[in-house]
């Protein structure tokens, strides 16, 4: 009773928000007579929701009264509530603007909620036994990490699939709610519908929300917003985060996380300015550019590769400002967030190349190779093909971008369609690659990819070691690796089967590449994913998700250090191969 006591101002908050927020989406939705309320009553029930500033002001003083933490616990917990407080008094009456403040609000009431500390008697308890579930689950951090993602969506589903997410005269289907929130949350690009057709402004938003939390990773996410509230992480969170980002010591970890939202922020901003100019350059008035601006920065450094265009960037192949804007948020949100803070300090501190780690010399030199070689073949390959009536200039331009863009965000300049089957293969081989570890992006990874390389090279110079700049790779970092690839191959080659026996009525060529851009999460496609059925829209989402959780998963597995509960050596034995 007395957890419940203390939790029961923000419940009622929560319940209040929660009611009106469904209730505004039932009257914009446009199929008023199919719900449970008559439009009449709506506008009834809705009119009460005049009275929610003044409800939610009191709500906030009486819980600054009952807080018992001091002044700045209380800002910190409801600083949401605090800044809207004077925009609802201002616009009282307006139940649209109300609407955006009150959703602001429920974000702030569930921060709350979380964050009222058990009481000494409710620690006691779960010390003596009274644990949650999720106590008593006891979850390792790769299955929390599964969950999260999968919470996450179910979330993104349920409010794509409102009628107020929809497009005016347009509905989405449950399916393809799940589709679109799994594609944005995984960070893909492939969708079944329209952005910009299908789905209203609030729709739009929502999957750019998505969109953001999946490129940045919910725990990561989640542990960036306890410490902007001033709160310390748990125990157990502290070491999930310190395997998902392979950081050895609590304090690195806390500097790690302040980077992650530093550079996200920074980055992000930045490339929202610089395409704001560049979609205004292009005749697009301001407010317009804008909201392009930063949606399409957030997409490109998320590596999501979600356009509001309907044939994405094609329409500025020419506009260097815009396509090479997006080109350098895509590099800088592949190359993964640990290389980003030893650039800096190579931009910023004048510290030389040769000091970087051999992580970053890896991720560095592989991404760039992969980069120019992918962009001189599609160059060559489609000069006088894809490229053709192109000025040199351009051709030179599109080369570069779809290189880019191939490796994981999704993006395309140029219709794929119009593309060498051979130059199609390439780009299933680059996506297959994806992006750095610790990145916004997917695929096994360049890392995973260079290492094999290596690996390989080593094995035809009859060396026994596998060796990067001077440094030896562990054994166990090799077999890894290559347990990831082959792991990987066998989930695309499977499924790669079972669309063939699915979808009959498109090609060999289609299916192999929507598969490949499914799990690497590009997001790339050659024009199927519209015309799938219902099970091929399902075999894609699960395969989005292993993709999007997959390689991180197995390497959490294979690196978890398990209990032997009796060391045994067996004798070698001789095997032949080759």
């Amino acid at each position: 009773m007395n957890r419940l006591y203390h939790k029961l101002p923000y419940l009622l908050e929560l319940i209040i928000n929660g009611t009106f927020l469904m209730l505004y989406s039932l009257s914009n939705s446009g199929k008023i007579g199919n719900s449970i309320l008559s439009s009449d009553h709506l506008e009834v029930t809705l009119s009460f929701f005049t009275y929610l500033a003044p409800i939610l002001v009191l709500g906030t003083i009486l819980n600054f009264f009952r807080n018992s933490s001091g002044f700045d616990d209380f800002v910190r917990k409801h600083i949401f509530s605090l800044i809207i407080f004077i925009p609802l008094i201002i616009t009282y009456g307006d139940i649209e603007f109300c609407f955006w403040l009150s959703a602001v609000h429920l974000f702030s009431t569930v921060l709350s909620l979380y964050e009222v500390k058990t009481t000494k008697k409710n620690v006691i308890q779960r010390a003596e036994g009274n644990l949650t579930i999720i106590d008593r689950l006891k979850l390792a951090p790769a299955q929390i990490v599964i969950l999260s993602f999968s919470g996450i969506i179910l979330i993104g589903t349920l409010l794509l699939a409102l009628p107020i997410s929809a497009a005016e005269g347009k509905s989405i289907g449950l399916i393809d709610a799940f589709f679109t929130a799994t594609s944005a949350t995984c960070v893909t690009g492939l969708s079944t519908l329209s952005l910009l057709d299908n789905f209203s402004f609030i729709g739009q938003v929502i999957a750019l929300l998505l969109i953001q939390i999946g490129g940045l990773g919910f725990m990561t996410l989640s542990s960036s917003m306890t410490i902007l509230l001033g709160k310390s992480l748990a125990v157990k969170n502290q070491v999930m985060m310190q395997d998902l980002l392979d950081i050895s010591s609590f304090e690195d970890l806390l500097a790690m996380i302040v980077d992650i939202i530093k550079y996200t922020l920074v980055i992000e901003l930045f490339g929202a300015v610089i395409l704001t100019i560049g979609f205004t350059l292009e005749g697009y008035d301001f407010g317009q550019s804008l909201y392009y601006g930063i949606f399409h920065s957030i997409s490109a450094f998320c590596n999501a590769g979600f356009a509001l265009f309907n044939n994405s960037l094609e329409n500025f192949a020419g506009s260097p400002l815009i396509h090479g804007t997006v080109s350098t948020l895509i590099i800088l949100g592949g190359f993964g967030f640990i290389v980003l803070k030893e650039l800096e300090s190579i931009v910023f501190r004048k510290r030389k190349l040769v000091n970087l780690s051999v992580h970053s010399k890896i991720v560095f030199s592989t991404s760039m190779a992969l980069i120019l070689f992918v962009a001189v073949y599609i160059f060559f390959s489609e000069y006088i093909h894809a490229l053709n009536g192109m000025s040199l200039f351009e051709q030179i331009q599109v080369s570069f971008f779809q290189s880019i863009t191939t490796r994981t965000a999704g993006f395309n300049t140029i219709p794929l369609n119009d593309l060498h089957p051979h130059s199609l293969y390439l780009i299933c081989l680059v996506m297959f690659i994806g992006a750095s570890p610790g990145s916004t992006g997917g695929g096994i990874k360049t890392t995973t990819f260079a290492i094999l390389f290596q690996s390989v090279r080593a094995t035809l110079k009859g060396k026994e070691r596998v060796e990067f700049f001077d440094r030896t790779v562990p054994n166990a970092v090799v077999v890894r690796a290559t347990a990831i690839i082959i792991i990987s191959l066998m989930i695309v080659s499977f499924f790669i089967l079972l669309m063939m026996r699915i979808e009959t009525e498109h090609g060999f060529l289609s299916i192999f590449f929507e598969v490949v851009s499914a799990f690497a999460t590009v997001g790339l496609s050659l024009g199927v994913t519209p015309y799938l059925t219902a099970a091929g829209k399902l075999c894609l989402i699960a395969l989005m998700f292993i993709g999007r959780v997959g390689p991180l998963t197995l390497a959490l597995a294979i690196g978890q250090n398990r209990e032997m509960t009796g060391k045994v050596e067996y004798p070698d034995g001789r095997i032949l191969i080759g």
